[in-house]
């Protein structure tokens, strides 16, 4: 009985250590979204930045991924932007409902890392400061992707490591290298840059014990293949902190 009773409580003392070595985690990432319109006077510094961000990540492999979303409520303002969307828009909305508690409370440019924090996308201490405390936390689950081209269609193969409940995956189809020429309103005159500007979205819900699965997108029908790219992340759907994030060009990872 004595030594039964010393081996129960050595097993016990042990069970925490035995949970805790099966809790995985992964290399750190960081989502960088920034929301801006072509007919905003602040916004030109911010897609600078955010052009400068997505530059250098890239020259280094850094697990960093930037996307450029133009919202629409700047159209009436004397500039259409021709690449302003409503999905945009109310993805910024849907920020702003879990980051605020207000869905109207809108502004641009908005810096937004990881889903966690909404900032001003002209605050480049602050950006790059978060970039590098998110790239520095393990992730708690891991996100690859292969590509499949088919006719018109561009077939995106997700996979994660393990499963994510009350979860989404979003797949953007990014471009760089846009050339802007703006005549009116209040950047009239201004020629614009735009680098992973996001040109299609594709939000899917993940099902109970789904890790794998498809999304398809439209196959860019113009531009170089080598400027665009597919950034997929998983967000979880109470607070929209994004768990997961990875990302390929078109060029590299698609499969004719």
């Amino acid at each position: 009985m004595k030594y039964g009773w010393i081996i129960g409580v050595v097993l016990a003392l042990n069970l925490p250590c035995l949970c805790l070595a099966q809790q995985k985690s992964y290399p750190g990432f960081a989502v960088v979204e920034l929301f801006a319109s072509e007919g905003c006077s602040s916004c030109p510094p911010a897609v600078d930045l955010l052009n400068s961000l997505t530059a250098d990540v890239r020259q280094s492999h850094q697990p960093v991924y930037t996307l450029s979303f133009e919202v629409d409520y700047w159209d009436n303002q004397g500039w259409k932007d021709p690449y302003s969307a409503p999905q945009y828009t109310q993805r910024q909305q849907d920020y702003s409902q879990r980051l605020t508690g207000e869905s109207d409370r809108l502004y641009t440019p908005e810096m937004v890392i990881n889903g966690k924090e909404g900032f001003s996308g002209t605050d480049e201490d602050k950006t790059r400061r978060d970039i590098f405390t998110y790239l520095n936390q393990p992730a708690s689950n891991a996100l690859t992707i292969t590509l499949e081209h088919s006719g018109a269609l561009l077939k995106v193969h997700y996979q994660l490591a393990h499963e994510s409940s009350d979860s989404v995956i979003n797949v953007a189809l990014v471009e760089r290298g846009i050339q802007s020429q703006v005549t009116a309103g209040e950047n009239g005159g201004r020629q614009m840059r735009h680098d992973n500007l996001v040109r299609q979205l594709k939000t899917v819900a993940l099902e109970e014990m789904d890790t794998q699965g498809d999304i398809d997108l439209d196959y860019p029908k113009e531009g170089d293949l080598k400027n665009y790219s597919i950034i997929a992340y998983v967000q979880l759907f109470q607070d929209m902190s994004i768990t997961a994030a990875t990302g390929v060009d078109l060029d590299k990872g698609s499969v004719h």
